[in-house]
């Protein structure tokens, strides 16, 4: 037979002992940091659509100048030929 496991044997020792105390404001300190993560939250993701939108307005400016195209001429091709 083998010896029992140290970590095992001060498992079963925690659990057959009384449950430790809970803090009598952990509810209080859940919520206000379930409130805080979820504000984070709220505020990461609005200035995520905010940096969307205004790159979606760059691109839009930018694709209304239309840098593909040649730039015009400035000046008239010599007429020859007349």
């Amino acid at each position: 037979m083998s010896r029992p496991d140290r970590k095992e044997t001060e498992v079963r020792r925690m659990l057959a002992g009384p449950p430790p105390p809970v803090p009598p404001d952990l509810a209080v300190r859940a919520l206000a940091r379930g409130r805080r993560l979820m504000a984070r939250r709220r505020l990461l993701r609005r200035i995520g659509w905010l940096f969307a939108l205004l790159a979606l307005a760059a691109l839009l400016t930018w694709s209304a100048d239309r840098p593909w195209l040649p730039p015009p001429a400035r000046t008239t091709p010599p007429a020859e030929g007349w």
